[in-house]
């Protein structure tokens, strides 16, 4: 699995110690899912600093690789388009997968896969012998002329330009009105966006209130039942999960307890908390005057 995988490259491309969660789980088993070709469209939204970059960014494209055509996009020659609010943000990811792959234990396991092609090996673009390749960019740059078979779209807004319209506007219609037209095959092609939530009108909120179609895995750092309640049931992704935390549960308290996420909180405010951590953004009126009062 997509999970196992993490936790067993992870020394490969990080030195910190690796603490496992529920959650890297399941949000492993929905990238899972559009390998084999069950989702084509999916948003997750999760606080920062849970292991979300690691799993989408550095190690998906990795474990695709890696398996044996077991769905449309699974295999070697699968092909990756990955954008971040900064290009530099964008080459560091890059550079880890290819650390990854191009280290001495994923060559051990799956290196009769396919091997790097040397004219084509940067940090930012490199392709294997199969046809497959991980391209990196950002929101803004102009050279997204590549198409490839799975985008994604990993962090696209800058936490302290989320309240500029226009730069808001700019990440959504780069990623509603030219982005859909690199994938490489519309039948089969699939786009992820994964991030933390950082106004109303992000480029999360415009995905949702629009209805364009995308499965939603969004997991809060403290569980609000009433927000997951639709006609007496939990709601449920595309393929059956839905989360069981108590109300008020903690996402990660191994890696992240109630002392520091209290921290956390006031650190960041009513506002960014909700946003951030809560994946509920409000106004800035709304943080501040209280909807109770």
């Amino acid at each position: 699995s997509l999970a196992e995988f993490y936790k067993t490259a992870w020394p490969q491309f990080d030195p910190a110690v690796f603490v496992d969660s529920w959650h890297l789980h399941r949000i492993a088993e929905h990238l899972e899912a559009v390998a084999h070709g069950e989702i084509r469209r999916l948003l997750i939204n999760v606080p920062p600093r849970t292991g979300k970059t690691g799993l989408v960014s550095i190690c998906f494209p990795a474990w695709v690789w890696a398996q044996r055509n077991k769905g449309p996009l699974s295999g070697p020659q699968v092909s990756f388009l990955y954008a971040s609010y900064a290009e530099q943000l964008s080459l560091e990811h890059s550079l880890k997968t290819r650390r990854l792959v191009e280290s001495a234990w994923y060559r051990k396991h799956w290196g009769q896969q396919f091997s790097l092609v040397s004219d084509r090996n940067q940090k930012g673009h490199f392709e294997n012998n199969r046809g497959g390749y991980r391209m990196a960019t950002s929101v803004d740059a102009r050279a997204t002329g590549f198409g490839a078979d799975i985008l994604v779209a990993d962090d696209p807004h800058l936490v302290k330009e989320a309240e500029s319209e226009l730069v808001r506007r700019s990440v959504v219609q780069w990623w509603t009105e030219t982005m859909p037209s690199r994938l490489n095959d519309r039948k089969t092609g699939a786009m992820i966006v994964v991030m933390q939530r950082v106004h109303e009108e992000d480029l999360s909120g415009y995905i949702i209130a629009n209805e364009l179609g995308y499965e939603h895995l969004m997991l809060p750092m403290r569980f609000d039942e009433a927000r997951v309640m639709i006609n007496g049931a939990r709601y449920e992704t595309a393929i059956g999960f839905s989360d069981q935390r108590k109300d008020g549960e903690l996402l990660w308290p191994e890696r992240l307890p109630e002392k520091e996420v209290a921290a956390l909180e006031k650190e960041l405010g009513p506002y960014g908390a909700a946003g951030q951590l809560q994946q509920s953004p409000e106004p800035r009126g709304g943080g501040i005057l209280k909807r109770d009062w």
